[in-house]
C-alpha cells in the first residue's frame, strides 16, 4: 500500500525525501483550474497561488497527449518542487485529490513524500447512492460529508435518491403539498439543492437526480391526481398510464428538477412493478378506464407493454428536457424491449423478478449490452448496505463491474462503471458508508487487477486515508473492529469473531481514537465506541480464546 492511497493507484515509485512547501505556486498549462479548485476544497488551509513559470514549485501540464486513458494523471514528487501532467480536468482533479490523502501537515508547514504516481480508472462512472427521501432523512451536514469521503476516494457521481412512495424531500412549486419526511415534513430548498450541487462540483462529484414518478408514487398519485380511477390507498404504488394527465404532471415534476441538477442523467427509477395481482402493490391498469382504453388503442395485452409505452412516454420528457434516462433493469427483459430506446441507461441490481406474471429470469448485464443498452452494474448481493446479508468484505474484494455478472470481453466497453447503494438510513450508515466508499471505489478503480487481499497493510492505508493521517502511522483500526467494513447490524459494531488485535493494541486504538474525538472528529468518536465494544468482549474471554496474533487476513 505505497504512499497510503485508496483507490490503490496504478503504479507507484517511492524516493528518498520530502517535498516541503508552506505555499503551493502553480504553474498551469492547458485546463488546470480544476486541480486547485478540488485541492482548495479538500484542504482549505493549504495555500495554493497562480504563479509564473519561473516562480512556480508546481507546474500542471493538462493535455490530451499524455494518456489514451480518460482521467490519467502522473505525478512527480521531488524535494524542491512537483510536477503534474493530466489528461484532461478530470485527470487533474484525481491528482489533487491523491495529494490530498498523502500530504502532511508539518506545524504551519506541509510536506509530501518524494515519488512518482500513475493513474487512471477503469471504470467512467464510479457513483454512490444516497438515500433522503420521504421514507429516510439526511442532514445536509451528513450529505457534504459523504461527498467528501466521495471525492476523497476519486468517485464522480451522486444519486441523490430524494423521491419516495411516501413523499418528495425537495420542495417544488408545481406540487407544494407534496409531503416531505415525517410528521414534521421535512424538506430541502432548493437554495439548499443549488448549494450542495456546487459543492460536489467544486470536488469534481456530479449529483444525479433520482425520481420516482411512475412506480414508488404514492403520494405523487395524491397531489397530482395520476392515480386509476378507483384505486383504493394499499393500490397507490404505480401511477395512472393511460390518461395524458399523468404525463404532463410528469413533466412539471421534472422540468422544475432539471433546474436544479446540471448533471447530464436522470434516474427515473421505474423499479418494482407488481405485475402478479396477489399484493397490496399489484397494479390495476387491467381495471382502469383509461388503460383499458389505451390498450385497446394500441393493440396491447399485457401489462408489460403498457409498462414500455409509460418508461418511453416518461424517456421522452427526460429527452425534450435535455438529458439522458436511467432506468432500474427488474422490469425489462433483455431482447423483449423493442418499444424501448436503447438511449436509455440501464441501471442492473438483479437477475430476476419473480413479482410480475411473467415471473422474469435470466436478467443478465450482459444480455442487456448486447440488446443495445448501456449498463450501470449495481448487483445488489455486492453492493446494497441497507442488510445484513448483502455487501460483505469477502464478497466485494472479488467483485468487479465487469466481472459479476460476467460481462463478454466485446461488451464491456457498454458497462459504464457501477454504483453502491444505500437505501434508507440505518444506523450503521455512520461506521459503515465511510469505509464502503473507499472499498467500492477501489474495485471500480482497478477492476483489471485481481481480487484484493484485505490484509494488515490495505487496513492501514484505509485508516491513514479515513482519518486524514491523524492517527499514528501504520495504526489499522480495523484490526480492533475484525473487518474492513464493519457489521451492516445494527445492534453489532464490530465483527466479534473476527478482531485480530489483542487487548493492549486495542487500547492503544481507542485511545488515539479517544484524542482525535475529543478534537471534533466525529468519524473519529463513532469509531472510538466500536473499538470500546471490542475492548469489553475481548476483556471477557478466557485467555486461550484471544486474539490470534499470526492471523494477518481479516476479510469475513
Amino acid at each position: 500500500m505505497s504512499f497510503s492511497i485508496l483507490p490503490r493507484p496504478k503504479r507507484v515509485k517511492e524516493t528518498e525525501g520530502k517535498f516541503l512547501f508552506d505555499t503551493l505556486r502553480v504553474f498551469t498549462v492547458g485546463e488546470g483550474e480544476t486541480f486547485a479548485r478540488t485541492l482548495k476544497a479538500l484542504l482549505p488551509d493549504v495555500r495554493v497561488e497562480s504563479a509564473t513559470r519561473e516562480e512556480a514549485n508546481v507546474v500542471l501540464s493538462v493535455a490530451t497527449v499524455f494518456s489514451s486513458q480518460n482521467e490519467y494523471c502522473y505525478i512527480r514528487i521531488l524535494e524542491d518542487r512537483m510536477e503534474l501532467h493530466a489528461r484532461d480536468k478530470e485527470g487533474a482533479r484525481n491528482a489533487a485529490c491523491i495529494l490530498a490523502q498523502i500530504m502532511c501537515r508539518n506545524g504551519t508547514s506541509f510536506s509530501l513524500p518524494c515519488g512518482t504516481i500513475e493513474d487512471y480508472p477503469d471504470a467512467q462512472y464510479r457513483g454512490f447512492m444516497l438515500e433522503s427521501s420521504g421514507r429516510s432523512w439526511l442532514s445536509m451536514e451528513r450529505i457534504y460529508l459523504y461527498i467528501r469521503e466521495m471525492a476523497m476516494a476519486r468517485m464522480n457521481v451522486l444519486q441523490f435518491h430524494f423521491m419516495e412512495g411516501p413523499g418528495c424531500t425537495i420542495q417544488l412549486d408545481c406540487y407544494p403539498d407534496w409531503h416531505g419526511y415525517g410528521p414534521d415534513n421535512l424538506k430541502y430548498s432548493k437554495d439548499e439543492i443549488r448549494a450542495m450541487v456546487a459543492y460536489a462540483a467544486e470536488l469534481g462529484v456530479s449529483v444525479c437526480p433520482f425520481v420516482e414518478v411512475i412506480s414508488h408514487s404514492t403520494e405523487f398519485n395524491k397531489v397530482a391526481g395520476v392515480a386509476c380511477p378507483g384505486d383504493a390507498e394499499p393500490n397507490m404504488f404505480a401511477v395512472c398510464v393511460g390518461q395524458e394527465h399523468t404525463y404532463e404532471a410528469i413533466e412539471r415534476v421534472l422540468a422544475e428538477i432539471v433546474e436544479l441538477f446540471p448533471d447530464p442523467v436522470m434516474h427515473i427509477g421505474g423499479d418494482e412493478y407488481d405485475m402478479s395481482a396477489v399484493s397490496p402493490r399489484t397494479v390495476h391498469w387491467d381495471q382502469c378506464p383509461h388503460c383499458r382504453a389505451l390498450s385497446e388503442k394500441m393493440g396491447y395485452t399485457t401489462y408489460r407493454e403498457l409498462f414500455f409505452y409509460a418508461v418511453e412516454r416518461v424517456n421522452a420528457i427526460v429527452n425534450k428536457l435535455g438529458k439522458v434516462s436511467m432506468l432500474w433493469n427488474a422490469d425489462v427483459k433483455p431482447f423483449e424491449a423493442n418499444a424501448l430506446s436503447r438511449n436509455i441507461v440501464m441501471h442492473y441490481y438483479r437477475w430476476d423478478n419473480t413479482l410480475c406474471r411473467e415471473k422474469h429470469y435470466n436478467l443478465w448485464p450482459n444480455d442487456y449490452v448486447a440488446d443495445g443498452f448501456s449498463v450501470l452494474n449495481s448487483h445488489f448481493p455486492q453492493t446494497y448496505m441497507d442488510l445484513p446479508n448483502y455487501m460483505r468484505s469477502y464478497k466485494l474484494c472479488n467483485w468487479t463491474h465487469l466481472t459479476d455478472p460476467m460481462i463478454a470481453p466485446e461488451n464491456r466497453a457498454k458497462v459504464i462503471g457501477g454504483c453502491c447503494c444505500a437505501w434508507d438510513d440505518f444506523p450503521h450508515f455512520e461506521r459503515t458508508i465511510p469505509p464502503a466508499i473507499l472499498l467500492f471505489a477501489d474495485r471500480l478503480w482497478n477492476a483489471s487487477v485481481p481480487p484484493v487481499a484485505y490484509d494488515d497493510a490495505y487496513g492501514a492505508a484505509m485508516t491513514h486515508v479515513l482519518f486524514e493521517g491523524k492517527l499514528p502511522q501504520g495504526m489499522n483500526v480495523f484490526r480492533a473492529v475484525g473487518d474492513v467494513l464493519p457489521p451492516l447490524k445494527n445492534e453489532a459494531p464490530v465483527h466479534f469473531k473476527y478482531v485480530q488485535a489483542d487487548l493492549a493494541e486495542i487500547r492503544e486504538i481507542k485511545e488515539a481514537l479517544s484524542a482525535l474525538a475529543d478534537k471534533g472528529d466525529a468519524l473519529a468518536a463513532v469509531y472510538a465506541g466500536m473499538v470500546k465494544a471490542a475492548e469489553d468482549h475481548v476483556a471477557s474471554l478466557p485467555a486461550i480464546a484471544g486474539p490470534l496474533k499470526e492471523t494477518v487476513k481479516f476479510d469475513g
